[in-house]
């Protein structure tokens, strides 16, 4: 296919229509008719008119299906003209009660990228300097305090409270309300609060002979 040099630098789109397209059908045999739309913006070069026509009537006597057709021609301009964008359509006449439409746009294409690598994440080494920074309750708060050597020992968080307990005097113990009320309960729900010196009614039981 004959391809001539853009030879201007901005962008602009040219659409070619091609409505004479047949190929035979690769089941049948019967000719299959369609028109083809084609629209690119070109990068360094630009298809020959001529050249293109040429191409598109050697589908004439090709078994092929509507999907090969159209995706063949698509590679072969992508590879020959590498355009900046390009979009083709063939749209094929009704036959047997069917109306098919293939279109291609690189647009839409989906290019396979490389997995991105798994970076693991980069610890700070510990210095004087990020020493002062936990010191003055930055992140050092919450993160674990390195030792000398680089190896973890215990947050700091953990050394203030132990500092804070070590400082802590324990509470007396108090007596327990003796003079107070005292209240007693079972399952049956709550009961009256015992007094303490409150004498108690006694209860007696008749007996059988009486």
């Amino acid at each position: 296919m004959e391809i001539w040099e853009n030879k201007h630098e901005r962008d602009y789109k040219i659409k070619i229509t091609l409505p004479e397209f047949c190929c035979l059908c690769p089941r049948s045999g019967y000719p299959d008719f369609a028109t083809i739309y084609l629209e690119y913006v070109p990068a360094k070069f630009v298809v020959e008119l001529k050249a293109i026509k040429l191409y598109i009537n050697s589908f004439m006597t090709r078994n092929i299906s509507h999907e090969d057709s159209i995706n063949e021609i698509y590679g072969v301009l992508e590879r020959k003209l590498a355009p900046k964008w390009m979009k083709i359509t063939g749209d094929f006449n009704p036959r047997g009660n069917v109306h098919t439409v293939i279109e291609i746009c690189s647009d839409e294409i989906i290019k396979k990228t490389q997995e991105q690598s798994f970076e693991a994440p980069k610890f700070e080494k510990f210095t004087r300097d990020n020493e002062r920074s936990f010191d003055r309750g930055g992140y050092g708060a919450r993160e674990s305090k390195f030792s000398k050597d680089g190896s973890r020992g215990k947050s700091f968080g953990a050394d203030k409270r132990d500092a804070k307990t070590a400082d802590r005097k324990p509470r007396a113990s108090k007596d327990k309300f003796d003079d107070k009320p005292r209240r007693t309960g079972n399952k049956d729900g709550f009961k009256k609060p015992e007094f303490a010196g409150e004498k108690r009614a006694r209860v007696v039981k008749k007996s059988d002979d009486k």
